[in-house]
């Protein structure tokens, strides 16, 4: 099995132009941010539920093919591209993060704050990085249990065209309902004037939902290898 880094290393390379296109994205919200309006930082999500889709539509024989060429498996390969799809995550949402203070040290004012489908102010007192930190969690939370449920049938086989509307779909199914679960306790801490502690523990509850999803990403990630490797195992069978 090749090492992580050199499988994400090698889809790196046979996805370079849509990986670059995520990074001109972010260097055009942070200058947008930072000149007119940090409003582009609500698509920064939107285009990080439609990863795997992107990631995965590209799939041919042709790239097939090329990538048994750099020695790498049908297995390695969803492994590089679940790394891949990892990194650019990380990247919009700290661009998202990173847009309010460039947009508030410009004079130009936040606009949108981190998070898939709400905003809260927060009690009184409460800094605005932790109110974007929670809404970076909670973003981060909808994203991956995106790819919990449209990951498999994106990197296993050539996704339709509909699995991108499925992936927005889902993307925002979660966000209004994790919105509602997150969004219904701190609205109660921010109408009873609750101490910002409180605030504090329901975003670390968002911060321990978003692990146990990560975990649970990861095994989903193990099934569809598994899942792979029968798939060849049986052809092989077959054609011996």
């Amino acid at each position: 099995m090749t090492p992580i880094r050199q499988a994400m290393s090698m889809e790196l390379r046979l996805s370079s132009g849509r990986f670059s296109l995520a990074v001109a994205l972010c260097a055009l919200t942070l200058v947008l941010a930072a000149t007119i309006t940090d409003a582009l930082v609500a698509a920064l999500t939107i285009w990080g539920a439609l990863a795997w889709y992107r990631y995965g539509r590209p799939e041919t024989v042709e790239r097939a093919e090329l990538r048994a060429t750099l020695g790498l498996s049908r297995a390695d390969g969803v492994r590089g591209r679940v790394a891949l799809i990892g990194l650019e995550t990380v990247m919009l949402l700290g661009t998202a993060v990173l847009a309010a203070p460039v947009s508030s040290a410009t004079g130009l004012g936040t606009s949108v704050t981190p998070g898939p489908t709400f905003v809260l102010s927060g009690p009184p007192g409460l800094s605005g990085a932790l109110i974007a930190l929670a809404g970076t969690l909670h973003a981060g939370l909808v994203l991956v249990l995106t790819g919990i449920a449209v990951g498999g049938d994106c990197l296993t086989r050539r996704p339709a065209r509909s699995m991108a509307l499925l992936s927005l779909v889902v993307y925002l199914g979660a966000g209004l309902l994790s919105s509602v679960l997150i969004g219904l306790p701190l609205a109660a801490v921010e109408l009873s004037n609750g101490a910002v502690m409180t605030y504090l523990i329901v975003c670390a509850g968002v911060a321990v939902l978003l692990a146990v999803a990560l975990l649970v990403l990861r095994r989903r990630v193990r099934a569809w290898i598994r899942r792979l490797d029968s798939g060849v195992a049986a052809r092989a069978m077959s054609a011996a």
